[in-house]
């Protein structure tokens, strides 16, 4: 058995220094998050392991949305470089775990949680520009500056986005006009350039942090085609539709976009299912104090179901729904 002094003092030294070690790991990222953009490696002792079985299982839990949380991140898990992490949106682990989308082969991943997070990948443009659908601005042409995301999460779906509509990112260019890129939707620029009109075309995810001010500051959002959404099923990802209470007004029409909900953090089939279970069961016990991407906190039954803002179409891990349907959640 691994050895534990609680009966003996009210806190072991180990638990201690687990404690210590935590806070200043949880530190240290909100210091200097540059130094620790990455993931945290662990090395735990399994419940009823003996110490001649060998050391203690080591395995890597991600933190970094930076390289790890997107399509690159499903990768890492599914191949064995990363143990759990968390991706975004829940459509990349979908998209993984079924062989679709930018995956050329299956992995084998399983869900511990899913955290709420309700998004939608949408282009918005300029009122000024007299369209209302991508067709329409497909037939234009204009010459446009084009606000864009370029992070691992989105950029695959922006283009895959756009080759349903027979365009590219270079069309913008060779329209005329510029590409902005920018890592978060929430850059200060975007927002000056959406409120001065410098922008015309905003095509991101992040609804919350610019879709509001776009619609205040004169943008439409643009309809899809019915044939690109069609193909953009066939890719993997499903539709969804703006109104959803997150943005306020009468021309959303109930738009159909492409769903970019949800948090799910993931790991292998192949992790201990002891290990699952009382890491779900820690989620479990820290849940109501912890940060979401959500307007409340979220009951624990949420967390290991498929709901709107936390979609979840891969399997449990055997362990966590183990936990989950001993304490009613399922």
């Amino acid at each position: 058995m691994a050895y534990d002094d609680r009966s003996v003092k009210p806190m072991s030294a180990s638990l201690m220094r687990a404690r210590i070690a935590t806070r200043l790991l949880a530190g240290l990222y909100e210091s200097v998050p540059t130094l620790m953009t990455s993931s945290v490696r662990l090395m735990v002792e399994l419940p009823g392991s003996s110490p001649e079985a060998g050391p203690p299982y080591p395995f890597t839990f991600a933190v970094s949305p930076a390289w790890c949380s997107g399509v690159e991140g499903a990768r890492l898990v599914g191949s064995g470089k990363l143990d759990i992490a968390w991706i975004n949106p829940s459509v990349i682990a979908t998209m993984a775990y079924l062989g679709k989308g930018p995956f050329r082969r299956s992995y084998p991943l399983r869900a511990l949680a899913v955290f709420p997070s309700w998004d939608r990948l949408a282009v918005a443009a300029s009122g000024n520009l007299g369209v209302r659908s991508m067709e329409e601005l497909k037939e234009k042409r204009p010459a446009l500056k084009v606000s864009v995301a370029d992070n691992d999460c989105v950029n695959f779906a922006i283009r895959a986005l756009l080759k349903a509509h027979g365009l590219k990112l270079e069309s913008f260019t060779e329209w005329g006009g510029s590409v902005e890129p920018v890592v978060r939707p929430s850059n200060p620029r975007r927002r000056e350039g959406i409120v001065s009109g410098e922008i015309h075309v905003v095509i991101d995810e992040g609804i919350d942090s610019w879709g509001q001010t776009a619609l205040e500051h004169g943008m439409l959002f643009l309809r899809f085609s019915k044939k690109a959404l069609v193909k953009l099923e066939r890719y993997g990802f499903r539709r969804a539709t703006l109104t959803a209470g997150r943005l306020e007004s009468e021309l959303l029409g109930g738009i159909e976009v492409v769903d970019f909900s949800g948090w799910p953090l993931i790991t292998r089939a192949d992790l201990p299912d002891e290990l699952a279970y009382h890491f779900v069961s820690v989620l479990d016990r820290i849940h109501e104090e912890i940060p979401y991407d959500f307007a409340q906190v979220p009951p624990m039954s949420s967390l290991c179901r498929d709901t709107e803002a936390g979609p979840l179409d891969i399997p449990l891990h055997p362990g966590a729904e183990r936990f989950y349907r001993e304490r009613g959640y399922l």
